[in-house]
């Protein structure tokens, strides 16, 4: 404990008080190579990819609109916006999921602010896929229909 820390259950609560509290003092396990970050971040994302439906369902759109998008010969600038939208659309859905799991690690029983948690998490998730979509149907869908000759 640095010696600015206040004393346990003792909180500074000026604008300051965050950046003086050493996280590694709460940590059990601190990784400290690129190597072991990495390892436990791809590990994530293979649970991810495993056990989250949702992703797997952004990863296969994903896929199809980025085809799409080749076929259609889209510029870099569009494409560029795709990968980020889809790029934080999986971020979300991450965050979503880490998320539940802290609440269902915590609470297996009904509490209203568990419910808060989740539902709050899953709108992000909600907001990020309406915004990816809306960016699709103007980057891909405009091209693709011009392509069709239907518009």
């Amino acid at each position: 404990m640095d010696k600015k820390d206040p004393p346990f259950g003792e909180f500074d609560r000026s604008i300051f008080g965050a950046m003086r509290v050493d996280p590694k003092a709460y940590k059990r396990i601190y990784n400290t190579s690129f190597y072991e970050r990495t390892k436990y971040a791809i590990a994530g994302l293979l649970f991810m990819l495993r056990r989250e439906r949702s992703i797997r369902n952004v990863l296969k759109v994903g896929l199809v609109v980025f085809a799409l998008g080749f076929w259609l010969r889209i510029d870099t600038l569009h494409a560029a916006i795709l990968v980020f939208a889809f790029g934080w659309t999986w971020t979300v859905e991450t965050m979503n999921s880490a998320v539940e799991a802290v609440v269902d690690m915590f609470t297996q029983e009904f509490h209203p602010m568990a419910k808060v948690a989740k539902d709050v998490a899953a709108s992000a998730t909600f907001i990020a896929s309406m915004t990816s979509i809306v960016l699709v149907l103007l980057l891909i869908g405009i091209p693709l229909l011009e392509k069709l000759n239907i518009l």
